[in-house]
């Protein structure tokens, strides 16, 4: 069976930290094992270590947009393929991108079993081994969707739910979906056994060229890619699920939660404050996330979230931080910080002075690491060595990097750098316009 980290979608929910380039699933605030303290991990790190754990991991493959695609490979050291949409186009279309790079790229069988996850579910070693048990009842089906169904704790409103036949087995054949019920109607579904969408689905990779046919789209990766836009930018719930016949649904009853804002993410957090918080014995049932160079004091905060990064500063109830979208409309989306498969880059300055527009970055080259050849058009850079020893291959030619050394980099100029033997940590001074003019060798 094939697995497929469905982690294209765009990362407005948990701002100031979350954005385009580094949407929520990709923030650090989770741990591994649920231990107190310890190196955080991201969403995607933590599901993935769960795969790795059901012994899952080694066939799985993540589908994610082209800015996100270094991000991926650094947070999981390319222990997994990325299938790159050329375009945002929802889910049916990046699930069909998936399974034409599974049959194409990774040498998958039309027969083979793929599941599509979403990335950011909290859940427990049980929702994986529930998925192994649905890939083995679908291998010996013929034109069968499975669904994993998540037995309801509570009558949400927040969840879409999978209405099944009434039964007592955990494999039950599913009727139709309600999504986002309004209160009242939550309890009537959970007491009729409706059990809560959880996101997941299940098929043969051979049914994707029947799904496609209509539109005129082969399963060639490559070709594909081409006709991406042919493809309707529409949900898979939508588009097959909503109209399939032959559907069914296994039992998750563990724990599972969508943390998909501040407010459930904050519920799963083990510490109440990250970075350099200070509380008073005022606040209650509060959490704060501070990633600025700064001390951040919190003083009589009931039921709050605090966020503060170098993209902006979240002050929020956590009821109405579920919210923050309808906030964020006139915010430029803009990124201070960026992961890269070689190291990191924050922006600590922006400015305009006199005409002359500055911008200072801390780079970070991780040991053995290579930045990409690549050229600046409109503006030379000025890089000082804060740490770390490393090379600067300009034009062809090696410099030596040390703590302390300086070098500057005129505009057309190719180059690149080489950390060696620990991390190199550099200041980096951009003159003149440093906006979208790097081009890559």
């Amino acid at each position: 069976m094939y697995i497929v980290l469905l982690s294209g979608g765009s990362g407005k929910r948990l701002w100031p930290l979350s954005n385009d380039l580094c949407s929520k699933q990709y923030i650090k605030l989770m741990n591994h094992d649920d231990a107190v303290g310890g190196e955080k991990c991201s969403m995607l790190q933590r599901v993935f270590g769960q795969l790795k754990t059901a012994d899952l991991s080694q066939n799985t493959i993540v589908c994610a947009s082209s800015a996100q695609e270094e991000l991926i490979e650094s947070q999981l050291d390319g222990s997994a393929e990325v299938a790159v949409e050329p375009m945002r186009r929802d889910t049916f279309p990046a699930v069909m991108l998936s399974c034409a790079y599974l049959l194409s790229e990774k040498g998958a069988k039309e027969n083979d079993v793929v599941a599509f996850l979403p990335v950011d579910p909290y859940t427990t070693g049980e929702f994986f081994d529930r998925i192994k048990k649905l890939g083995d009842y679908i291998a010996s089906s013929e034109q069968t969707i499975g669904l994993l169904g998540g037995v309801p704790t509570y009558p949400s409103t927040k969840y879409g739910y999978i209405v099944p036949e009434q039964g007592e087995g955990d494999l039950l054949k599913v009727l139709g979906f309600r999504e986002k019920p309004d209160e009242a109607t939550a309890k009537k579904l959970v007491a009729e056994g409706a059990l809560w969408n959880c996101g997941v689905f299940c098929f043969k990779l051979s049914m994707a060229a029947g799904w496609l046919e209509k539109y005129g789209v082969t399963t060639d990766y490559n070709q594909m890619v081409a006709d991406y836009e042919k493809l309707p930018k529409k949900s898979f719930d939508y588009e097959v699920l909503e109209h399939w016949k032959d559907i069914a649904a296994i039992k998750y009853d563990d724990i599972w939660k969508d943390l998909g804002t501040w407010n459930t993410l904050t519920e799963e957090m083990q510490e109440n404050s990250i970075g350099n918080v200070t509380w008073d014995d005022t606040c209650e049932n509060s959490h704060a996330i501070n990633v600025l160079g700064v001390p951040l004091v919190v003083m009589g905060a009931k039921n709050m979230v605090i966020a503060a990064s170098h993209d902006g500063i979240l002050v929020a109830d956590k009821h109405q931080s579920s919210y923050i979208k309808n906030c964020l409309e006139h915010i430029e989306d803009t990124s201070k910080y960026e992961e890269r498969r070689w190291g990191t880059i924050k922006t600590i300055d922006n400015d305009e002075d006199d005409g002359i527009r500055s911008v200072t970055k801390r780079i970070k080259v991780v040991a053995g690491k290579v930045m990409p050849k690549h050229k600046h058009l409109k503006h030379t850079e000025t890089i000082t060595v804060l740490s770390g020893m490393g090379k600067l291959i300009l034009e062809g030619v090696e410099v030596d990097l040390m703590a302390g050394s300086t070098v500057s980099i005129a505009a057309g100029k190719e180059h690149s750098i080489k950390a060696l033997g620990s991390d190199l940590r550099c200041i980096e001074v951009c003159v003149g316009d440093a906006e979208d003019d790097e081009i890559l060798i």
